[in-house]
């Protein structure tokens, strides 16, 4: 109300003036309503007039309405020109006007969410957010935001979640609405699934899992207030798996429960097939407890291998040391001397064999095995073997007899003292276990030329009319640490086949065995060498092989390096029986000080070990090749040494050593291995 006075008269005129001012209230009301930023357009809709005015807008898009103008015809034409097509029933019932009211009058607001595809075809994601202003005048406000970063950043996640569960279900605390994602509906990008009054579906949600009893405990399980007591007993979540049916097959399934947010109004399910890893969970339980049996064996094994062990390495000990006392005791009785020292020597040897059984079984497990490659005359192999086994075998009354068949190459390359072992097993066992009176017979058979590179395979086979072995027997004889029940009464470490079959396995060859009981055995052993092409020049080597006549090293002198004095006394006292002279020098600097210190032409060989104090045995023969003299490189030195496996061999004959001879010295290997090298044998 204006009052106005009249100049002339003085009086006074009230001018009352009334002005519409929803627009601006609704407009103030629409700006103080939303105190958040980031809209891509707030608009103000009459519903009555169907019509829209533009409050705000910043549309990072491009895409905005007209400042003004009619809703419905807004409604169509995006959704015709924008909205993607999955989403286009949603979009247009969120803003159908009879819809909206209905919906305003219920609850104070809602939003939707849907895509919209701009011009270059890329797909943004909004939220459209309807609230109403005044019903009564039909009017309401729409404002919607950009959400597309964020519902990528979730899809992604999703995406990874989906490749690692088949299930995703969040449970609204409050509202009790289920909102589920299966796989397919997050790879192919489809709406999720939602179900209002979780508790009053959970039957439908558990009745694929097949369970015929504790259907009741399951319903309990997944029942909204079971779930929400679990977690505030384990905040951090739980978990339990459940059986599934899938086509007839019975799948595992395990479900994790969590805290969906922080607030703890939202629980998380998952579910994942556990079905493989629970199969890999028991088979690896299985497979540990077999190696527990398998160890538990094994064990059990050792221990009967060491028991059997400590009574055959105590047999021949308990002869030495009662036959060295029995000769001490009789040392006026030359004969029984003669004897007690020949049984002496019997029993070192066969404590010998069994020391080399357990070492060689024990480089074999660990595949230090190494192998040697030298020319190899089968003749000389096989008279090798019966020069070595023929006394054993007629001592024990048994007959052997070596023969060979279709041999075309009569040499080839390969480990002469591999293939030894093997042979000299294979024949040991079968005059141990064949009876007086019986035939052990060795036949080697050339198979064939196997390719173009001349490598021929040979078959070695040992047939015996021994004892046999039983069909139980059979499966573990090549074992270690196994012995026949048979052959409780036979001394041996039970290590010798599986010893064989180390060999044969590094060699690349194949064993294999025939054998009843009461009528003997059989056992095969097929190797591959190459074939020597030039056999002329081993055929008139010279062979020593125990021929050498008394004091055949008369005159001969000799360097030893030994740093042990009952082995150099040993050593000395052996060589001066057959004639020789010795200089004994205790490590390997004085050694080579000593042959430095001598003319040329003093000594004939040196006796060199391998393990002593200052210089070692490859160190000492290394510094005395390097000598500026005219016999350094030429003079034989020959390793004694108790390092006996195959590459201590060619470790010596890489130091620059003519020969190997291992401890204990056998006099026969040691006189002739020296013969051979003064009368300029191959190094």
């Amino acid at each position: 109300m204006n009052m106005v006075a009249t100049p002339d008269s003085g009086d006074v005129t009230g001018i009352l003036t009334i002005t519409d001012i929803t627009e601006q209230i609704v407009s103030d009301w629409i700006l103080h309503r939303l105190s958040v930023t980031g809209n891509d357009f707030v608009v103000d809709v009459d519903l009555l007039r169907d019509r829209f005015t533009v409050v705000s807008s910043n549309d990072v898009t491009g895409y905005i309405p007209p400042h003004t103008g009619c809703h419905s015809k807004w409604v169509e034409h995006t959704l015709a020109t924008r909205i993607a097509p999955k989403d286009k029933d949603h979009y247009k019932n969120g803003l159908d006007p009879m819809r909206m009211i209905k919906r305003l009058q219920k609850e104070d607001s809602y939003t939707f969410s849907f895509s919209i595809i701009d011009e270059n075809g890329e797909m943004w994601t909004k939220n459209m957010t309807v609230f109403a202003v005044d019903l009564r005048l039909g009017r309401v406000c729409l404002f919607r935001t950009d959400i597309t970063e964020s519902i990528r950043e979730q899809q992604g996640l999703l995406n990874m979640m989906a490749y690692t569960f088949e299930l995703m279900g969040f449970i609204n605390v409050r509202s009790e609405r289920l909102t589920l994602y299966t796989r397919q509906t997050v790879l192919e990008n489809l709406p999720p699934h939602r179900v209002d009054k979780y508790d009053e579906h959970v039957d439908r949600f558990i009745s694929y899992y097949g369970l015929d009893e504790g259907v009741g405990d399951t319903q309990r399980q997944f029942k909204l207030k079971t779930l929400l007591h679990q977690l505030a007993e384990k905040p951090a979540g739980f978990d339990f798996v459940l059986p599934y049916q899938v086509e007839g097959e019975t799948r595992y399934k395990q479900i994790n429960v969590l805290w969906g947010d922080e607030n703890h109004r939202t629980i998380c399910l998952v579910r994942a097939d556990v079905t493989d890893m629970l199969a890999a969970e028991r088979a690896t339980k299985k497979a540990l407890e077999q190696a527990l049996v398998a160890a538990k064996e094994d064990s059990l094994a050792k221990s009967d291998f060491l028991s059997a062990m400590s009574h055959d390495i105590r047999t021949p000990m308990n002869a030495i040391m009662g036959m060295t006392a029995l000769a001490v005791a009789h040392m006026d009785d030359p004969e029984r001397v003669a004897d007690c020292l020949k049984k002496i020597s019997i029993s070192s040897k066969h404590l010998l064999s069994l020391i080399n059984d357990i070492l060689d079984m024990s480089k074999i497990e660990r595949s230090k095995i190494t192998l040697n490659r030298t020319k190899i005359s089968l003749s000389d192999l096989l008279e090798q073997l019966s020069a070595m086994m023929g006394p054993q075998a007629r001592a024990a009354g048994i007959s052997l007899a070596f023969e060979t068949s279709r041999i075309r190459h009569g040499a080839f390359y390969g480990d002469m003292l591999r293939l030894n072992q093997i042979l000299i097993n294979l024949l040991s066992n079968a005059i141990k276990f064949t009876p007086e009176g019986g035939r052990v017979d060795v036949l080697v058979e050339e198979l064939s030329l196997e390719d173009e590179r001349c490598t021929a395979r040979y078959r070695f086979s040992v047939r015996d009319s021994g004892i046999g072995i039983s069909e139980s027997d059979l499966m573990h004889i090549f074992e270690p640490f196994t012995r026949s029940r048979g052959a409780e009464r036979i001394e041996g470490t039970g290590l010798g086949l599986s010893v064989t079959k180390g060999l044969v396995d590094r060699m690349g060859g194949e064993i294999a065995v025939e054998s009843e009981p009461g009528k003997g055995s059989t056992f095969y052993v097929e190797l591959s060498f190459e074939t020597v092409q030039d056999e002329t020049a081993d055929a008139g080597k010279r062979r020593y092989l125990s021929k050498a006549a008394p004091r055949c090293l008369a005159g001969r002198r000799f360097l030893v390096a030994e740093d042990n004095a009952i082995n150099s006394e040993i050593l000395c006292e052996l060589l001066k029986m057959d004639g020789a002279e010795t200089v004994v020098t205790n490590d390997g600097a004085q050694v080579v000080h000593a042959f430095q210190q001598a003319a040329p032409g003093t000594f004939d060989a040196v006796l060199m070990d391998i393990q002593m104090p200052v210089m070692n045995g490859y160190e000492a023969t290394r510094s005395i090749r390097e000598l500026q003299r005219p016999d350094a490189g030429t003079i034989p030195i020959i390793a004694m040494t108790a390092n006996a496996f195959a590459e201590d061999v060619q470790a010596s004959l890489q130091a620059g050593m003519n020969a190997h001879v291992a401890k204990p010295i056998d006099m026969t290997v040691l006189r002739d291995t020296l013969l051979r090298a003064l009368d300029g044998g191959e190094r």
